[in-house]
């Protein structure tokens, strides 16, 4: 009776565990989802504004074209982000559940799973080009800093001041932005592993 009595409560302690995750896991989906629609904001801006004053900075006319490029990999990286979050939301008990039998996957299970990570290495070439993109910009806008006037626009040291300080601004905001998902990021797996490493403890007692 003490033994059953301890495979009850070690049964009920793994699902308190999963379930805390569940919902922890579902709080971080919803959180990105929002923060997404919020970022998109950001790449919309940096297209118009490219294509607006595409003829207004002779200092260097490639800045306006950073912001066309760099917005439209940012609002096309935001999307795809937003088309896994919602595969892994509909589908993801049927491609990531642990109860699966893996030996027999089914054509719909591996189209997903396929799917799935197909998007995630796009996400992740878009995200390097996106890193490398903005090194880029950041040196072509700072090589302006002290060179740059905003009176005389037909002056070849010229480039307009809403632009160049909006690249500016822009620039600054993605880079801590970026480390701030990379510090979530390191977090949510770092928080994953150890529920994997407790569940897999618990199972390995009863056992």
């Amino acid at each position: 009776m003490e033994v059953d009595s301890n495979l009850v409560q070690d049964c009920k302690q793994e699902e308190d565990v999963e379930r805390k995750g569940r919902k922890s896991s579902e709080q971080d989906r919803n959180r990105i989802s929002k923060v997404s629609i919020i970022i998109a904001i950001i790449p919309i801006l940096q297209i118009f504004m490219g294509w607006r004053y595409s003829q207004a900075c002779p200092i260097n006319k490639l800045i306006p074209h950073y912001s066309i490029v760099a917005g439209i990999v940012a609002l096309l990286l935001v999307i795809l982000i937003s088309i896994t979050q919602l595969i892994t939301r509909v589908f993801g008990k049927t491609v990531f559940d642990d109860n699966v039998d893996r030996r027999n996957p089914n054509r719909a299970t591996m189209f997903v799973g396929c799917g799935i990570c197909s998007i995630m290495c796009i996400n992740l070439s878009l995200f390097i080009f996106l890193l490398g993109w903005s090194v880029t910009g950041l040196v072509w806008v700072i090589d302006a800093w002290y060179r740059v006037q905003y009176i005389h626009a037909e002056r070849n040291d010229y480039c307009h001041p809403i632009l160049y300080q909006f690249t500016f601004a822009i620039l600054l905001i993605t880079t801590l932005l970026k480390v701030l998902f990379f510090c979530i990021f390191c977090k949510n797996t770092c928080v994953k592993m150890a529920m994997t490493k407790r569940r897999d403890t618990i199972t390995s007692e009863d056992g």
